[in-house]
């Protein structure tokens, strides 16, 4: 998987810009806030579907315009294809493939898949699990286009069955059994589903961040990542499910949400047998988040028999030396785009100076 390059018009503070990118690291450098880390969301803007930096990606149209638009043009095996993204500042943003509009936005998710590895990411061992799940779900839909279908309805389910919790709060006398027993049992067949996915790709993640890990540090520590379902280890997950999603509705009704869920779910990570939230240093934390990143390329090539294109924003900055020249390591023989301020780590690379929404080869 390559990204051959890539056009920009009025995204963020780039008017117009076409980009190329070598088959191996491309270096956009240049002071902080002119338009590095904007190349990075527009091009994985297609491996995600959405943005990365903002909840309302209307911000991303550059002021005083009404739309903001993106191509990206890739080649996979002997396959070459341009992918579009159009945003507007008063609609939904739209998908284009080969020209031709997306009926939905989920369809671009795997025509394009990419790493990111962001500051933000540093935070994946030491924040809260929501953090950890969506790591999981942005990992699996890449590589799994059903994970994300099976994602999509539960979150609509449970949305729906949220409100009807509230209602049924606010007015004890609406129709909430009548309609629990049916969001239970598709709440509960769609975590089987999503659960069952999330333990195999932890299971590779697991052996995949060990060897990472255990080069990385000379051997001397032991990492393990394991699931923990909100359900618990049962052989019937989807019954489990089922069982905690009706049996307690007076404490859902009281809280007004579900408690029950993949929504709860855990990667439980400790090093040497020790909860790394809770014991592991800082430089043990940035190891094992840059296992995790690590790992989710190699797990995108054991699927799909090609690299996905590794996208690092800013992150070697926040690197001591030695990660920074293991990462550098680790990902030489693929596709990078990196973003710093200074640019002499990378001798050979192809280099872009970057400067108010200007590119300069």
């Amino acid at each position: 998987m390559k990204c051959t390059s890539a056009e920009f018009e009025n995204f963020r503070n780039i008017e117009a810009a076409t980009l190329r990118f070598g088959d191996g690291v491309t270096v956009l450098f240049g002071e902080n806030a002119q338009g590095k880390t904007n190349v990075i969301e527009g091009i994985y803007l297609f491996a995600r579907g959405r943005s990365f930096r903002a909840a309302k990606e209307r911000e991303a149209v550059r002021f005083g315009e009404r739309v903001a638009r993106i191509k990206l043009f890739t080649e996979s095996g002997h396959e070459k294809m341009e992918l579009g993204a159009e945003i507007p500042l008063t609609k939904p943003k739209s998908f284009y493939k080969n020209r031709i509009k997306c009926e939905k936005n989920s369809e671009i998710i795997g025509e394009f898949r990419a790493v990111l590895f962001c500051p933000s990411h540093l935070s994946l061992i030491y924040d809260g699990p929501a953090v950890r799940r969506n790591f999981l779900d942005i990992a699996i839909s890449q590589i799994k286009p059903l994970y994300m279908e099976y994602l999509g309805r539960y979150n609509r389910t449970l949305l729906q069955r949220n409100a009807l919790l509230k209602a049924a709060a606010d007015d004890p006398s609406c129709a909430f059994e009548d309609m629990n027993e049916i969001y239970a049992e598709q709440l509960a067949s769609l975590a089987d589903k999503i659960s069952s996915y999330r333990e195999e790709y932890i299971a590779a993640l697991d052996e995949n961040a060990r060897a990472i890990f255990r080069e990385m540090t000379g051997a001397r520590e032991v990492p393990t990542f394991r699931y923990k379902p909100s359900a618990g280890e049962h052989e019937d997950r989807r019954a489990r499910y089922f069982h905690l999603l009706t049996a307690h509705t007076d404490r859902e009704i009281r809280m007004g949400a579900t408690l029950f869920g993949t929504h709860k779910d855990e990667i439980e990570i400790a090093i040497n047998g020790k909860e790394a939230r809770q014991y592991a240093s800082q430089g043990q934390q940035r190891s094992l988040a840059l296992a995790m990143k690590l790992s989710e390329g190699e797990i995108s090539y054991r699927e799909s028999g090609e690299y996905p294109v590794f996208l690092l924003d800013d992150v070697l900055s926040e690197l001591d030396v030695n990660r920074r020249a293991f990462v550098l390591s680790a990902i030489r023989d693929r596709q990078v785009i990196v973003t710093c301020c200074e640019p002499s780590d990378f001798s050979g690379a192809h280099m872009i100076r970057v400067s108010g929404g200007r590119y300069e080869e």
